[in-house]
């Protein structure tokens, strides 16, 4: 072969080279940006399974705080113990931050290829509901005369302050018209005694003492600090929704506490009792929080009513025409009542009545067909039961209403009750009053020195209730009161005598806009 010819083909590989070397630079070029792409993926792959780990964990201590709005845990950054989560674990810390705000951090640790990449977020959330109610009334809750009392203990304690007083509140207002009222004043300057229906006790056993506590009642120096965290608070709340404003200075979505007429927003326990004098009173601090509105509902009763065959007997004697359930017209029930007096029998089950009712006092009404004037004796048992009232409801001077529930047992407590019953006892009703046409629901106790209601479970109403001078409140359980009217109190003690001895339980059965709840206040990634 000619030389010229072979240098001509060994001149035409080397653009065939240079194609390859261009190509394989190119290629390797392509294979060096793919696995940086790679690696980069799995790192981030790996941050964020890291940040969802560390989510998880932030979820998981809402959770609990849901299910325990106490729950703490050491502070940050002590040693706490990992949970594992998607092939990685998290650590989360609940720490308190400010009133009822607690501090979430949530470290969250994920591991992809080898790689291991960590991550953390923390939260700020506002804890509650729920909080200890004990008394709470959507519109104002008052106190009126120097003879009011009110106590709010515990139901169970196994010392002072074990467990704490529940706390009394308000959306609108908490009102104190007499510097003598007294809320928690534990037999301050003379031991004081209450009959109640399971004994008569020295008021400051209510809440575990065992011998009266020493406390100056001088209004210008405070109690001694052990004996004010046996109390609870009184709580100026605001609605989770459509807040509305009061006519106190400052003006606030939240309720306010005032003495007699003033407009002043009175904000610590040492403002009401040094510069206000009211000194009778005690409890723990002076709290704001957002809680969701509640109600009970009205169909539920009515069906147990309905199903209610233990009264048919005394029905049928009492010449109500349809005997066999606990269904009444208001005329019925006065008939009921009127039979029942002087007889010792009782009522049992729940019992739903339409239209205003009357407790003690005389009526005029058919029975069996002819028309009288009825006397209706001055007391009422409701054994085991409910009462629901579609109207209003007044227990005339010295009348006395009893519904108690098998919570204590045979002869309150001599025998023990059996638990299971007896926590279902105590999640029940004892009393609930609901509008009908123009009568709001609202319940009266006029009053007197025989005038007693007595109940285990939740007392509801729909428009509030009012405790006459002398009357007598013994209830276990919690009160919660609804507003028709905002002018008017939701919980009016007038002179009365309060004992509410607080059983968690017994609000169950209100429904809740919102439930217990954790929100969010704020939020950062910290890495």
């Amino acid at each position: 072969m000619p030389r010229d010819r072979r240098m001509e083909e060994g001149m035409a590989v080397i653009p065939v080279l240079v194609v390859v070397l261009v190509v394989s630079a190119i290629g390797l070029g392509l294979v060096g940006v793919m696995n940086t792409d790679i690696t980069h993926a799995t790192i981030q792959g790996t941050v964020s399974r890291s940040f969802y780990v560390a989510q998880a964990g932030l979820q998981e201590a809402v959770v609990r705080l849901k299910a325990d709005p106490n729950y703490r845990t050491p502070g940050y950054p002590a040693a706490v113990t990992p949970q594992d989560f998607a092939g990685g674990q998290f650590w989360i810390w609940v720490e308190d931050h400010a009133e009822d705000v607690v501090q979430i951090t949530s470290r969250g640790r994920a591991t992809t290829a080898g790689r291991t990449v960590t991550a953390e977020v923390r939260t700020t959330a506002l804890v509650g509901p729920p909080v200890a109610f004990g008394l709470f009334g959507v519109s104002t809750v008052e106190a009126q005369g120097a003879n009011s009392r009110t106590y709010l203990a515990p139901w169970q304690t196994s010392g002072p302050g074990v467990p704490r007083g529940p706390n009394m509140g308000s959306f609108q207002e908490i009102n104190f018209q007499d510097s003598g009222s007294r809320l928690n004043a534990v037999s301050e300057t003379a031991v004081e005694t209450l009959t109640l229906r399971d004994g008569t006790f020295n008021d400051w056993e209510l809440f575990g003492f065992t011998s009266r506590p020493v406390y100056s009642p001088d209004p210008s120096v405070d109690p001694t600090p052990w004996i004010l965290g046996v109390f609870g608070d009184i709580v100026k709340a605001q609605p989770e929704r459509d807040p509305w404003p009061h006519s106190c200075t400052p003006l606030t979505y939240y309720a306010c506490l005032t003495v007699r007429s003033g407009s002043t927003d009175i904000a610590t326990v040492t403002q009401l009792r040094v510069e206000e004098n009211v000194r009778h009173v005690y409890v723990n601090r002076i709290r704001r929080r957002i809680l969701p509105a509640v109600s009970l509902a009205s169909e539920p009763l009515l069906q147990e009513a309905r199903n209610n065959t233990a009264n048919a007997e005394v029905n049928r004697a009492a010449g109500i025409a349809t005997p066999d359930d606990a269904v009444y017209t208001a005329e019925e029930f006065h008939c009921l009542q009127a039979y029942l007096s002087g007889t010792g029998k009782q009522l049992r089950g729940t019992i739903y009545v339409n239209g205003d009712v009357q407790i003690g006092g005389s009526v005029r009404a058919t029975c069996g067909g002819r028309t009288r004037n009825l006397s209706l004796g001055n007391q009422l048992t409701i054994s085991d039961g409910t009462l629901a009232v579609e109207g209003n409801l007044v227990m005339d001077q010295n009348a006395s209403l009893t519904i108690l529930h098998d919570i204590f047992g045979t002869n309150f407590g001599t025998v023990p009750a059996d638990p299971g019953r007896a926590a279902a006892a105590r999640k029940k009703v004892a009393l609930a009053a609901f509008p009908r046409g123009s009568s709001t629901g609202r319940f009266v106790m006029r009053g007197g020195s025989q005038s007693k209601f007595t109940a285990d479970g939740l007392v509801y109403t729909s428009d509030g209730m009012e405790v006459g001078p002398q009357a007598l409140v013994d209830l276990i359980g919690a009160m919660y009161h609804n507003t028709a009217r905002h002018t008017r109190p939701s919980f009016l003690n007038n002179n009365g005598t309060t004992v509410i001895r607080y059983d968690p339980l017994a609000a169950s059965r209100l429904v809740s806009a919102s439930g217990i709840g954790v929100t969010i206040l704020s939020w950062q990634q910290l890495r």
